[in-house]
This record gives C-alpha cells, sequence and structure tokens, in this order.
C-alpha cells in the first residue's frame, strides 16, 4: 500500500473519521480497471492520510521529466485510457478534482489515474470555519480552470475536462500551455478530432467545456479501455 499524508495545517483542520468515511465510499464506486482508488485513510498523530495500492509503473510527471513529450500514438492511447476511466467516475457522481502528472500512472498495458475523489472527500471533511479550501491546498495550479482557485465549491466533471486538456497538451508537447494560444498543430501531426477536443476541454468558462468525459468519449468516437 501506499500511503498519502495531508499537509500539517490540513490535517489538523479534518474530520479524520468523516474523511475516512468518504474515501471508504469513494473505494466502493471507483471499481474501473483504469482508477486506482483509494482503499482507506486515517490519522496518525497531528497528521491525517489516505492509502490506495502500490502499482508499478511510472508517473506521467517522472516521464515528462526524463524523456518530454510522449510518442503520440501513446499519447492518444493515454488519452483514450484516462477519459475512459473518468467516464466511470463521473457516472458515480464522483469528479477527481486535482488531475496532473502525478496522478497519472504509466503501465506497460494502460494508463491509469489514481486519487480520484480524494480532493473532494477532503474538503468535504473540514470542520467548520476551517480557512481556506481543499483546493488551494491541494491542487497544483497549472490544472485548476479559471475561477475554481477562489471557489470553495466541490470539484465538478467540467473542472476534470480542463485538467484533461492541460494534460494533452503537455504530453505532446512536453510542457504545459502558456498563457497564449498555442496551435498544436503546428508542432505536431495531430488526429483531426484532437484538437476541438482540446479547445472545449480547456475553454474558460466551465458550461463551454464538455460536459463530463462520457460525453467527450462520445463525440471524438473514441472507444473506451475495455
Amino acid at each position: 500500500m501506499l500511503v498519502k499524508v495531508l499537509p500539517r495545517a490540513l490535517s489538523l483542520a479534518v474530520d479524520a473519521r468523516r474523511f475516512e468515511r468518504e474515501v471508504l465510499l469513494l473505494a466502493d464506486r471507483l471499481s474501473h480497471a483504469g482508477l486506482v482508488a483509494p482503499r482507506g485513510a486515517g490519522r496518525a498523530g497531528p497528521f491525517v492520510y489516505h492509502t490506495r495500492p502500490f502499482i508499478e509503473g511510472t508517473t506521467l510527471r517522472a516521464w515528462l521529466q526524463n524523456y518530454g513529450a510522449v510518442p503520440l500514438a501513446r499519447a492518444v492511447e493515454s488519452l483514450r485510457d484516462i477519459l475512459g476511466a473518468l467516464a466511470h467516475a463521473h457516472a458515480a457522481q464522483v469528479a477527481h478534482g486535482d488531475l496532473r502528472p502525478e496522478s497519472v500512472i504509466l503501465t506497460e498495458g494502460r494508463t491509469l489515474i489514481a486519487d480520484a475523489g480524494v480532493v473532494n472527500a477532503v474538503g468535504g471533511s473540514l470542520s467548520a470555519g476551517a480557512p481556506g479550501s481543499a483546493c488551494a491546498a491541494l491542487c497544483a495550479p497549472a490544472y485548476v480552470g479559471p475561477g475554481r482557485w477562489e471557489d470553495d465549491e466541490p470539484a465538478t466533471p467540467r473542472d476534470d475536462m480542463f485538467a484533461v486538456g492541460v494534460l494533452v497538451h503537455e504530453m505532446l508537447l512536453g510542457r504545459p500551455p502558456v498563457a497564449e494560444p498555442e496551435l498544436l498543430e503546428q508542432d505536431r501531426v495531430l488526429p483531426p478530432w484532437l484538437p476541438e477536443l482540446l479547445r472545449r476541454c480547456r475553454a474558460p468558462k466551465p458550461a463551454a467545456r464538455w460536459t463530463d468525459a462520457g460525453e467527450a468519449l462520445t463525440a471524438m468516437r473514441l472507444p473506451p479501455s475495455p
């Protein structure tokens, strides 16, 4: 098992028993083979932690740091796997909330997603009057859509779709998007459906993004992973 510890200040603000209940609910709802679901949670002294199975493989972050951009065929396969896993989570009313390269695991056979739903579980377990938000404490700014950073509301599937757009850009170019629009077609030969997928993922307004991962899979005619 892999043990992940919340920052001390956040741990002290979390009701550990409530967090454990939230995590156990996630474990029951996230049964897709592409999701590495949390398994348990608890408190050890001042720190709150959660656990998940250890997976042999490399994170997308480690790949990007060691090799740069992901080959196009593997990037498309990874996108299919990511959307398929997210589609299952979204159908179960679970938003990942903190999708980033560290939570994407590349294995020999497929790409997996870890830690789905943990940010919302933390947010739902904060003691009354606790300052700040779970997103501000845990999320990586580059993968958070406009406005959500200051928002105390739970993450939604549309928030996940923004992060998917950033992840795919990073897989294809080896770096996150910059503030100015970049035409990926100038740097890579892409499938015809991919630019539109990214445009809608990264729309500044949530209402303009894909509703959820299942909608993106259907619109792009990408068969989900088995």
